[in-house]
């Protein structure tokens, strides 16, 4: 069965699309835990950290440093990965965190 990610690339499902790639997808978090939290992910399904190849790895890293001089957060974010422990779901993606910068958002469907 497919993610809930899949199904987001897919267009089954919506989602507040922050910036995308060939390979990536970055949305809003449904449920942010702070003012801004993105969720970042491959296109193709990695069910976690030590399944996704390395330049699948590279390129999440550097659309983490894409989105932070984006939101003007180059020094003040959070990056965190869960896998297994903590992972609600079996797709690899980061959470990016910050306590600031969510007057910067906006996504390519507003």
């Amino acid at each position: 069965m497919p993610t809930i990610f899949t199904r987001i690339i897919n267009q089954e499902l919506p989602a507040k699309i922050f910036y995308e790639t060939d390979v990536l997808l970055v949305i809003a978090d449904h449920r942010p835990k702070d003012k801004v939290h993105l969720l970042i992910f491959p296109k193709t399904e990695y069910r976690n950290l030590i399944e996704t190849p390395s330049d699948v790895l590279q390129q999440l890293f550097e659309v983490v440093k894409i989105i932070a001089k984006k939101l003007e957060l180059e020094d003040h974010f959070r990056i965190l990965i869960n896998n297994g422990y903590g992972q609600e779901v079996d797709h690899i993606h980061l959470h990016f965190l910050s306590d600031r910068g969510p007057d910067k958002l906006t996504f390519l469907d507003d």
